[in-house]
C-alpha cells in the first residue's frame, strides 16, 4: 500500500485528524459519536472520513470500533494542532487580537501556512516576549491600533514545549520523552506516554515539584523530569 503524502489531505480531513488527536489523547481512542458531536456533523460523514483516513494510513479503523492514530497520523495531526496554536498565540500575544477572533482566524489559516513561516512567527513571538519593557510598549501600542493586516500561510516545526513550560490548568498532549529514562519507564509502566493528555494541576512555590494529571493518574514530577516530557499545547 502506498504511503500517504503530505499533500494528500483536505482541510476537512485535517480537521478530523485534529479532533481524533484530542479525543484519543484523553480517552485512548475516538468513537464516531464523539467526533460527530465535536464537529457537529452526521455520523455517516464521520464514518466516511474514517474510511478515507484509514486508506491513507493515518488511522487504524474497523467498522463499529474506536479509531486510533497511526504513527504517521499522529505526526500529521500534531503539525495541524501546533500550527493552530502558533497562529492563535501570534494573533493574541503579538498582534493583540481578541481570543474569539484569533481562534476563528487560526482555524481558517491553519491548513495553508507553510512551516518556514510558522517557524518565523513563533521565533518573532518569543523575541517580542524577551524585549525590554520599554520596547514591548511599542509592540503593545501597535497591538491596540485599529489597522488590519492580511495574513496568508503557516505550518509547523516549533521549538519544543515541555510540561515544565505549561501554565496551571493548560492541557497538552505528550509528543515524546527525552533525557530521563526513569520518567519514561514510569509512564510506560502505567500504559502512558506519547499521545496521552496531560494537564498541570499545581506547581510548588519554588517551582518544584510539578503536579500533573495524565488520563486520570496524578503524578508529582521534579521540574527536571517535567522538562523531559515534550508536549503539544491545546
Amino acid at each position: 500500500m502506498a504511503a500517504a503524502t503530505t499533500s494528500s489531505l483536505s482541510a476537512s480531513l485535517e480537521d478530523y485528524l485534529a479532533v481524533i488527536f484530542w479525543i484519543a489523547a484523553g480517552k485512548g481512542a475516538a468513537r464516531v459519536k464523539d467526533v460527530a458531536k465535536r464537529l457537529q456533523v452526521k455520523a455517516a460523514s464521520v464514518t466516511g472520513a474514517f474510511q478515507t483516513l484509514a486508506e491513507k494510513q493515518y488511522v487504524n479503523y474497523r467498522p463499529y470500533e474506536p479509531v486510533t492514530l497511526t504513527r504517521e497520523g499522529f505526526e500529521r495531526a500534531a503539525r495541524v494542532v501546533q500550527r493552530h496554536h502558533a497562529l492563535r498565540q501570534f494573533l493574541t500575544e503579538t498582534l493583540g487580537i481578541d481570543e474569539a477572533s484569533a481562534e476563528n482566524a487560526a482555524c481558517r489559516l491553519e491548513h495553508d501556512i507553510p512551516s518556514p513561516i510558522a517557524q518565523r512567527l513563533v521565533a518573532f513571538n518569543e523575541y517580542v516576549k524577551n524585549l525590554p519593557e520599554r520596547e514591548q510598549s511599542l509592540i503593545a501600542a501597535f497591538s491596540q491600533d485599529d489597522a488590519t493586516t492580511a495574513d496568508e500561510s503557516i505550518s509547523v516545526a516549533l521549538a519544543p514545549t515541555t510540561v515544565a513550560d505549561l501554565n496551571i490548568g493548560t492541557e497538552a498532549v505528550i509528543a515524546g520523552l527525552r533525557g530521563n529514562s526513569r520518567v519514561a519507564r514510569r509512564l510506560a509502566d502505567m500504559g502512558l506516554g506519547r499521545g496521552a493528555l496531560v494537564m498541570v494541576e499545581s506547581v510548588a512555590p519554588m517551582g518544584d515539584p510539578i503536579r500533573v494529571k495524565i488520563r486520570g493518574y496524578r503524578l508529582a514530577l521534579r521540574k527536571q523530569e517535567a522538562k523531559g516530557i515534550v508536549v503539544i499545547e491545546r
